[in-house]
C-alpha cells in the first residue's frame, strides 16, 4: 500500500495515496491549483466547487483533444506505414 501524501490546491490541504509515484501526484496537484487558480482571477463570486467543476470541465476538454489527436496521428502513422511497406514490396 502507498504511503499517503499531503497535497494542497486552493489552500485545501488533500491526503492522496497514488501508485503513480510522489512526485507525479505533486505535479498534478500543482497543475490542478494553477489552473484553478487562473480560472479563479477570471471570476467573481465564484465558489471553490463552481471552480472546481469549470476547472474539471477545461481539464477533460484538453483531456478529450489530446486523446482524439493522438487517435489521428495513429491513423496517419498506420496509413504511412503501410504506404512505405506497400512500395518496398514491389
Amino acid at each position: 500500500m502507498k504511503q499517503p501524501l499531503d497535497v494542497e490546491i486552493m489552500g485545501q490541504r488533500l491526503t492522496v495515496r497514488s501508485d503513480d509515484g510522489d512526485e507525479h501526484v505533486r505535479r498534478m496537484a500543482e497543475y490542478v491549483d494553477k489552473e484553478m487558480r487562473q480560472l479563479a482571477d477570471g471570476l467573481t463570486a465564484a465558489s471553490i466547487m463552481q471552480v472546481a467543476l469549470l476547472t474539471a470541465l477545461n481539464i477533460a476538454s484538453e483531456y478529450w483533444k489530446l486523446q482524439h489527436e493522438q487517435e489521428e496521428l495513429h491513423r496517419t502513422i498506420n496509413r504511412l506505414s503501410q504506404r512505405v511497406l506497400a512500395r518496398l514490396e514491389r
